[in-house]
């Protein structure tokens, strides 16, 4: 059995023409033994309406950052929550921000309502305009890191908006492709990963993966190759097996 583990937006998907002929190759590699997963900073919902829209054919979902997992029936297979240490903290930072939105995330989606009972609570993010993400304010972010270890603190940037994440430590995309590894006994040569961006780092990284040419400047530079299309990748995937 193997991986083929692909990020969501900027990878699998980037326009319908491009995801459909993605997809032709994903059910190739259906036929070669490998499950597919769909790893993903979007919640459950989120993701799972796009994988129903385009009949994406998948056998795992790994949402908001690797904090919580499915399968493709829909049943949740591993959920990772963070303790409340941190929520006030983290409220006191944010508070004199300009920001968009703050998304609390469960595994049922993101709420910008903080629960009385936060049991559940995956991580906690800062929406916010691009134009206000300055190098200022991450420096600060990455401060207040240093006095929290046991979280783990993320930063990335997109064209619109950008944002601040906090989550457990050593939750990441990579720690949820380890659980299925394990979860289905597969070797890690046998796991093929690709994405694009800063929360792709650390999957990319562990299990010598690729990204796209599109790709920010961290990821491009520990990627053994880039790839324009998920479809390109599949079939120097199909060649080498």
């Amino acid at each position: 059995m193997k991986l083929f583990i692909t990020d969501y937006d900027g990878t699998l998907y980037n326009n319908d023409t491009e995801l459909k002929e993605n997809i032709i190759m994903i059910k190739k590699l259906q036929k070669m033994d490998f499950k597919i997963v769909i790893s993903t900073g979007r919640s459950y919902p989120s993701i799972k309406n796009q994988v129903d829209i385009h009949n994406i054919p998948y056998d795992y979902l790994s949402c908001a950052d690797g904090s919580v997992i499915y399968d493709n029936k829909g049943d949740m297979l591993a959920m990772f929550p963070m303790d409340n240490k941190i929520i006030k903290p983290f409220q006191e930072f944010y508070k004199d921000l300009n920001y968009e939105e703050i998304q609390h995330v469960y595994p049922e989606g993101y709420s910008n309502i903080l629960k009385d009972d936060n049991s559940e609570l995956l991580g906690i993010n800062i929406c916010m305009s691009t134009i206000n993400y300055t190098e200022e304010l991450v420096n600060k972010f990455i401060k207040m890191s240093k006095n929290y270890p046991e979280y783990n603190f993320l930063n990335y940037m997109h064209p619109n908006y950008s944002y601040l994440c906090i989550k457990p430590k050593g939750i990441t995309k990579s720690s949820a492709i380890n659980y299925l590894i394990n979860k289905d006994n597969v070797l890690i040569k046998n796991t093929y990963v690709i994405g694009d961006s800063y929360n792709d780092y650390e999957m990319i990284r562990d299990y010598d993966g690729v990204c796209m040419k599109t790709s920010c400047n961290e990821v491009l530079k520990i990627s053994k190759k880039s790839y324009k299309t998920v479809r390109d990748y599949i079939i120097d995937i199909i060649k080498k097996s």
